[in-house]
């Protein structure tokens, strides 16, 4: 069980803090209406929407770019333009209207998105012309007509805040590409059924798989998986920092072949991802049975790579299990371990890697066993879907089929479909409030996030860590809203 925070375990209270300001990733499915006239918020977040589950998020999201860079950001969510006017004049009013970035010496970003119109418009004050210039801006506005219609729009919108502060605050090495459009997602990927192109389409593993199967054919064949785990992580490394993103790279497992579908990254973006690790060498590089890991130096913006043997000899990269065994705060550099049954957790405990004293989770959630890879995976998703509807009311078959979603594809809203359903026919089994306090979490829904917080601090009475985790994460909400109340 995990300790208690005092002043005697810092560690603890450490993980406290990250934990509740982890509520606060981008992100966001949308569905908009048509809302009251906007207010002036000292953090200005404008959603005219029918969705507002993701409004914290998004506020303590800017707070958090702001604090970094010093730039004052606002995200406006329209269901469509006002009559008569097109995005760069509604763009160009709200930013005289409200402001944008008065209160930090003139330095303001404005991110507009017009649901209706698909379109996108940034409007950048003066001050910033010089770093983030119109050329740049375009390519991030024709970019959202592809990202806005995916199933997780919220990367795109995490992604644009962030290259547009590093510019912003002149760091271009970091930033030297604007978000595109990938050369191979297609329409396919986002079409609602008969070629349409619809907000929110949400599709199957098939329409995945199938959409994957159509694409024109690419030579990858120095990007195949090697016998000599480093040999397939360095042809991993390669194909970041020559900006590949297609989801058929070969040396990738079938499930992060979807998990790159269902979150598109361009070329800049992984990149980025290199120079990251690049900058964190040497690595090392850990073995346990099936798994591998390869471990950046700390202080860092980065998460290990995770490699899975195949029964084939060969090893490949499992990108879903670099964020399902492990996490990255938005307010550290160093990931943590959320489950205790993490084989590398002694080895990176070894090593003196950060945040290693225990697991996020500890014991209350575990890791579900591993297949032999590689297997049918669309079968797989088959035959415990059938289980499903055989017995409705068997909890268990949910579970098990939100953690083949989540830890073979992590495919977020899926595993958050199972879970939920699970939920609702087990209310009382802590493992899948744990499971969807994390699911939640990950997706960007802080105030469902703390709802299961709450549930388990509740009904684990004699657990002071996870109370004192919600009472944190409920304090920064509080100091959240209380503090963008000032700028009314």
């Amino acid at each position: 069980m995990l300790r208690p925070p005092s002043a005697a375990n810092p560690a603890a209270n450490r993980v406290i803090l990250a934990l509740a300001l982890a509520f606060a990733l981008v992100g966001a499915s949308f569905v908009w209406r048509h809302a009251n006239e906007p207010k002036r918020d000292k953090y200005v977040l404008i959603n005219q929407t029918s969705n507002h589950d993701f409004d914290l998020a998004f506020r303590t999201s800017l707070k958090l770019a702001e604090k970094k860079s010093g730039i004052e950001n606002a995200l406006v969510l329209l269901p469509e333009l006002p009559p008569g006017k097109g995005i760069e004049e509604t763009a160009a009013q709200i930013f005289s209207r409200l402001r944008i970035g008065e209160r930090r010496n003139g330095r303001g970003i404005l991110y507009l998105y017009s649901v209706k119109e698909n379109l996108l418009k940034i409007e950048v004050s003066y001050a910033l012309e010089g770093d983030i210039p119109d050329g740049y801006c375009g390519q991030l506005e024709e970019a959202a007509k592809t990202y806005m219609l995916s199933e997780v729009p919220q990367d795109f919108i995490s992604e644009l805040i962030i290259t547009s502060n590093l510019r912003g605050m002149g760091s271009k090495s970091d930033a030297q590409e604007a978000i595109t459009r990938p050369s191979w997602l297609n329409a396919e990927f986002l079409s609602g059924g008969a070629g349409a192109v619809t907000h929110g389409y949400g599709k199957s593993l098939d329409d995945y798989v199938r959409a994957i199967q159509h694409l024109p054919g690419v030579r990858m064949s120095e990007f195949t998986a090697s016998t000599e785990a480093a040999v397939t992580a360095q042809r991993y490394l390669l194909s970041l920092a020559q900006g590949i993103g297609d989801p058929r790279l070969p040396l990738l497992t079938e499930g992060s072949r979807i998990f790159r579908a269902v979150v598109p990254r361009n070329a800049a973006q992984q990149r980025r991802i290199f120079r990251f690790l690049q900058d964190a060498v040497p690595h090392h590089l850990l073995y346990a049975n099936d798994l591998a890991l390869l471990v950046p130096q700390p202080g860092k913006s980065n998460l290990p790579v995770v490699l899975r043997k195949g029964q084939d000899g060969l090893w490949y990269v499992d990108e879903p299990k670099a964020w399902t065994y492990f996490h990255r705060f938005e307010d550290d550099v160093d990931f943590f371990v959320k489950y205790a049954d993490n084989p590398f957790l002694p080895q990176l405990q070894a090593l003196n890697m950060p945040h290693m004293a225990y697991a996020i989770y500890d014991h209350h959630s575990a890791t579900p066993m591993r297949t032999l890879y590689p297997f049918a995976l669309a079968q797989t998703v088959k035959v415990l879907e059938d289980r499903t509807k055989a017995s409705p009311n068997d909890a268990a078959n949910y579970a098990a089929l939100g953690d083949l979603y989540l830890f073979e594809m992590n495919w977020i809203t899926k595993a958050i479909a199972s879970y939920e359903q699970a939920e609702k026919l087990a209310p009382n089994e802590l493992q899948y409030r744990w499971r969807l306090m994390d699911l939640y979490l990950n997706a960007s829904r802080a105030e469902k996030s703390l709802a299961e917080l709450k549930f388990l601090s509740e009904h684990l009475p004699g657990d002071q860590v996870t109370r004192a985790w919600f009472e944190s994460s409920k304090k920064v909400y509080e100091y959240s809203d209380s503090e963008n109340n000032l700028g009314k």
